[in-house]
């Protein structure tokens, strides 16, 4: 990763956190939409932001490549243009209508298999070099002048404003790493919400330049993201991969040819026959694991059912240049090193899988999704009782064991006092209470603000005045917060420095529950009764059983170590 960020054409490192003056860019471009009317309240709500936090890169390790390079990451959730991007890019990704972009493997699978190709043409596929940390600002900006007239008809922004907002979401390409601050000062960063659809624009401008330069009839050429598979003479092929890596010096492009009349293409292998009609076949890198989800998970049974029989599908429609045997081969495999019976295998190879459309009334009241821990057998019920009382909410499973968990390590940490929509608690200095609290905003402003009471207080009895106006002033600062209720009364000082996170959420309305959790949880808080009143008591009753269990286990843990 740092020979990755030496490279002084795309990164350079910056003084200093330039977090805050991007926040407040991005908070002015909104306000002026909303003063021009061009946004709605809500949306300028949306897209503002109070407690925006600095993007961190990580490299994920290109497995299927020689030497494992990196693809470097930039997480943008949270960066202060990251809902200005994202509301961006969606206006761009409804603007392109595209001939050449392929929807989704079946989609092509069918379409490839309907294709004859002309005497002496095979197929090859053009791949561009990291096309995402290649693409000038300057080329994007003249594509957007270029297709204005699509863009326009979903947005009422100008032209010259929203050049203006996409030049500043690429210019905010930024990060840390390390402790130190990085700028990307050239292409656009894998993790901006701005970046597909920016890349596709692109790609777009660039196939409707160099199609009509190939002096050759084309009669495959479809895109997935940065690759391509054409279909040309074999003659043609250096020529056209000429054309295509002379339209920008940045974006270039790689080749690979067909090899036995085979090349792969997604997840299928293209297989061009002797009459030039192309098959299929299922294909699968060769660093492929073929882990499923494992019959022995901890996962409900539906899920695993749902994902063996869609794998099953996919296996049978992309093989098209083999008997339905040797699908079922590759199909039995997989399922036997992910430990499924033989039985149930030989069951699920024997039911017919094909796919029928069956027209369904629609549904007047929406389905509500709501997500819950997965228990085994709890769980599904649940989704049974709620299907009886509560027919158009859905249970969403969600599982405790994630790739997050395992692989937690992979950013850089985000300072504690950089943290937003935070529960944490504060303990007393003089005694062993402490204070639970919340804040959407981050860590280190809501700190602040308690610091700034704490002082006026201090104020208060360094004066010694004992009049009606510090009695005022002290019965009107208890009332704020349960921490300066306790500091008054019993002249204790709480001790800032050593405040700790309990809870984090990325969901503010899951805040106030966490933080009632809390309180309860945390023996001997100074927090008012009304805090906790609006839990339920049979929440309450769940809660103390579980701190009981956690104070038993940590006694426990205490007295075999000083056994």
């Amino acid at each position: 990763m740092r020979e990755m960020l030496a490279d002084q054409r795309t990164y350079e490192v910056t003084a200093a956190n330039p977090t805050s003056g991007y926040q407040r860019m991005n908070n002015n471009i909104v306000s002026r939409l909303r003063s021009l009317s061009l946004i709605d309240g809500k949306t300028a709500y949306q897209l503002k932001t109070n407690a925006a936090q600095c993007p961190r890169i990580y490299g994920l390790p290109k497995v299927h490549k020689q030497n494992m390079p990196l693809r470097p990451v930039v997480s943008n959730i949270g960066a202060p243009t990251y809902m200005l991007s994202k509301y961006i890019g969606k206006i761009l990704q409804a603007s392109i209508n595209s001939s050449y972009n392929i929807r989704d493997s079946f989609s092509f699978c069918s379409f490839i298999n309907s294709v004859r190709l002309p005497d002496n043409y095979v197929l090859v596929s053009f791949d561009v070099t990291s096309l995402f940390t290649c693409i000038p600002r300057d080329l994007v900006s003249r594509t957007v002048i270029e297709r204005w007239q699509e863009i326009r008809e979903n947005t009422d922004i100008c032209l010259d404003l929203f050049l203006e907002i996409v030049e500043f979401c690429l210019g905010c390409n930024y990060f840390s790493y390390k402790g130190k601050y990085y700028k990307q000062i050239f292409g656009t960063a894998m993790g901006s919400p701005l970046s597909p659809a920016v890349a596709d624009l692109v790609m777009e401008s660039l196939l409707d330049n160099v199609v009509g330069k190939i002096d050759c009839p084309v009669p495959v050429l479809k895109k997935y993201v940065d690759g391509l598979i054409l279909a040309l003479p074999p003659d043609k092929i250096a020529e056209v991969l000429n054309i295509f890596n002379s339209f920008d010096p940045n974006i270039q492009f790689t080749c690979a040819m067909e090899q036995d009349g085979k090349i792969p293409f997604l997840d299928m292998t293209l297989v061009r026959k002797h009459d030039q009609t192309i098959r299929t076949e299922w294909y699968c890198k060769p660093m492929a694991s073929g882990r499923l989800v494992d019959y022995l998970s901890g996962h409900p049974l539906h899920l695993k059912m749902n994902t063996v029989t869609n794998f099953i599908h996919r296996v049978r429609e992309f093989t098209t240049n083999a008997p339905r045997e040797t699908a079922n081969q590759i199909i039995d495999e997989t399922l036997r090193i992910n430990h499924y019976p033989t039985s149930l295998r030989h069951r699920l190879l024997s039911r017919n899988t094909n796919r029928t459309s069956i027209n369904t009334t629609v549904n007047e009241t929406p389905t509500i999704y709501k997500p819950m821990l997965f228990v085994n057998d709890l769980t599904q019920r649940l989704r049974k009782s709620f299907e009886a009382v509560l027919p158009y909410i859905t249970l969403a499973p969600r599982y405790e064991n994630t790739t997050r968990r395992m692989f937690n390590n992979m950013k850089d940490t985000v300072p504690m006092e950089m943290r937003n929509n935070v529960i944490y608690r504060i303990p007393c200095h003089d005694c062993d209470a402490s204070y639970v609290g919340l804040t959407t905003t981050l860590l280190k402003q809501r700190l602040s603000s308690h610091r700034t009471t704490m002082n006026q207080l201090e104020t208060l009895r360094n004066n010694g005045n004992n009049d009606a106006t510090t009695e005022y002033e002290l019965e009107r600062l208890k009332e704020k917060t349960a921490l300066l209720q306790h500091s008054i009364e019993h002249d204790h000082r709480f001790d800032l420095e050593k405040t700790t996170i309990l809870d984090q959420h990325r969901r503010q309305s899951a805040l106030p529950i966490l933080e009632v959790c809390s309180i309860i949880n945390t023996p001997r808080t100074v927090n008012k009764r009304s805090d906790i009143d609006s839990l339920s008591s049979m929440y309450v009753g769940i809660l103390h059983t579980l701190k009981n269990q956690q104070s038993n286990s940590r006694n426990t843990t205490t007295h075999q170590t000083h056994e």
